[in-house]
This record gives C-alpha cells, sequence and structure tokens, in this order.
C-alpha cells in the first residue's frame, strides 16, 4: 500500500506532496515520552539530511515535517519544475543515502539502511487539503503520547463526537482515523453491474496507494467487496452502523482484531435509531447521509 507512485503523475513537475517514509525494523529515530520529544543519532542525521535537500535542488522546499520513532512524515513543495530526467522518487532516493552515508560515518564507517525501500505519497492540489495534512503532522507527538498513556485506547468503546444536528456518535476502535486528512466515502448501490468491479477496483488500488480511510456502512455487495480489499491489502476504515453500543460494547472476532490494531473505526449512529431498528431503506438513506458528513468533514481533537 502506497510504495508505489500515484498512476499517470508527473513526478518532475511543480506541486506539493505529503510523503511518509518509513524506518527499517529496529531502527529508532527518535525518543517520545510525556515530558519531551529527544532526536536520537540517526534521528539528527535524518533532519540534517531533509533540511539540505533544498541546497541540490533549489526547486525545491521542505514544508511541515515530523520525524517520529519509526517513521518521517513530511511536505515537499516542488515551487518549480524538476531539472530534466530528475523525479521526486530519485529525490528521496538520493536523500536516504545521504542519510545512510551520514549514519555510517557517524558509527566508524559499518554499513547501515536506514529507511525501508520506497514512500508513501498523497498528492495536494488545494489549499484545504495541504491545511489538513499539516495540522495531521502536527498532531503526531500528541496523539502518540495519547496512546502510550491509555494503551487500551483502541479497545473500548466511547462517545466521540456529536453532528451539528445533535446526532451522538459512538466509536470503537482508532478514533484519531476521524482525524485524518485523507477520508473517502464509499458508496454503491445494490445494482451496480458487475463489469464496474475492475474499474472500481483500480481506482481502490490508487487510493490504497494514497493512504486514504474509507468510510461506509459497507452494506451492499460492492461495498463489502471494498472493505474486504481494505482489509487484505492493510488498509484503514470506518464502518457505520445502526447498532447500539455503550461502553462495554466490543464487536466480534476479526472486526475487533482490526480495532485494536489502529486499522478500523467502528460508530455507531443508533442516537437516530429506535433501540431494535430494522436496517431499512429509510436507515440505510440516514447512514449514508451521516457517512457522507463524516468522509468531508475535518474533525478537531477527536477523542477529547
Amino acid at each position: 500500500m502506497g510504495n508505489r507512485p500515484t498512476r499517470n503523475y508527473d513526478y518532475s513537475r511543480a506541486g506539493v506532496a505529503m510523503l511518509t517514509i518509513k524506518a527499517n525494523p529496529g531502527i529508532r529515530l527518535c525518543r517520545i515520552t510525556q515530558d519531551a520529544f529527544t532526536l536520537l543519532p540517526v534521528g539528527k542525521c535524518v533532519q540534517q539530511a531533509l533540511k539540505g535537500i533544498p541546497t541540490y535542488y533549489e526547486q525545491m522546499k521542505i514544508g511541515q515535517y515530523q520525524i517520529m520513532p519509526d517513521h518521517l512524515h513530511v511536505l515537499v513543495h516542488v515551487v518549480r519544475d524538476l531539472p530534466a530526467g530528475i523525479t521526486l522518487q530519485q529525490v528521496i532516493r538520493g536523500f536516504k543515502l545521504g542519510v545512510n552515508k551520514a549514519c555510517a560515518e557517524a558509527a566508524g564507517g559499518e554499513r547501515v539502511r536506514i529507511f525501508q525501500k520506497g514512500m508513501y505519497d498523497s498528492l495536494i492540489f488545494d489549499r484545504d487539503h495541504l491545511q489538513r495534512e499539516v495540522a495531521y503532522i502536527r498532531d503526531n507527538v500528541r496523539r502518540y503520547r495519547l496512546l502510550k498513556a491509555n494503551p487500551k485506547l483502541f479497545r473500548r468503546a466511547a462517545k466521540l463526537m456529536t453532528l451539528p444536528d445533535r446526532t451522538p456518535l459512538w466509536g470503537f476502535g482508532n478514533r484519531f482515523l476521524l482525524g485524518h486528512p485523507r477520508r473517502i466515502n464509499v458508496q454503491f448501490s445494490r445494482s451496480t453491474p458487475e463489469s464496474d468491479w475492475q474499474e472500481i477496483e483500480e481506482q481502490l488500488a490508487d487510493y490504497l496507494q494514497q493512504g486514504f480511510v474509507f468510510v461506509s456502512p459497507f452494506i451492499s455487495p460492492f461495498e463489502k467487496r471494498v472493505l474486504q480489499a481494505v482489509i487484505e491489502r492493510g488498509g484503514r476504515a470506518i464502518r457505520l452502523t445502526h447498532r447500539f453500543f455503550g461502553e462495554r460494547y466490543k464487536p466480534a472476532g476479526r472486526l475487533f482484531d482490526l480495532c485494536s490494531q489502529g486499522r478500523l473505526l467502528e460508530l455507531s449512529v443508533a442516537g437516530e435509531f429506535e433501540r431494535f431498528a430494522k436496517l431499512d431503506r429509510a436507515a440505510c438513506l440516514r447512514l449514508n447521509a451521516v457517512t457522507k458528513d463524516v468522509a468531508t468533514t475535518q474533525w478537531s481533537q477527536p477523542g477529547e
């Protein structure tokens, strides 16, 4: 998921991209406690190499970034087209080699490979999207500390928010998915023809590569297929339900495991329905309406 370039995009062009680059297993870039943030020697090499990119390519600027224990988030602004034959992927490859070289020199010449192959990218085409990505990066350390202080945070239900029409939403799982800058509404009718699946699957692959969170009740056959594909390919989702659940609610089986892993949020819209209401057409329409709100609204400080 995400380790390939976004399809049909020219990565030598001017533009803005949100990149996530993962460290290899066992490599730690920083130490985060409830009271302090400390860059480790490897993290200092990463920071120095990152800030040095514009000295090699004056067409690029480094925007908001955050070094985390096992990964790096960074907004890269290509303010002018890169030189002929140079792409963003090549620049990042050179950055990684620079980090490896600096770390090897600091370790007395021992060869080391800090980052995993490839990068996870999301292209940014408007100011609102850019602001969401900036907010997401800035909030990384706070979320990390919150999770460390509350190890069972993804394994209990809680009231997460109230919609503008005063509908309460309870959730179980990764509540931080509500604040993810890239959320997309998944909606297909039961009459969607099988011949459409190949095109849907291609679009799904592109969205997975860009790290989107998929939001839906996942009721229709194609919606269920999308959810299954997202799970199999390591993606993340928010699943809406009309079922009631309170503080003791826990989903069953695989859904519980996905919530615990931070890959799923179960979101109840039960305040809209009678306690044992059937999933009829009216309920489905309401679920779809709330899904659209959840997928397109930027919620601040979820879970607090």
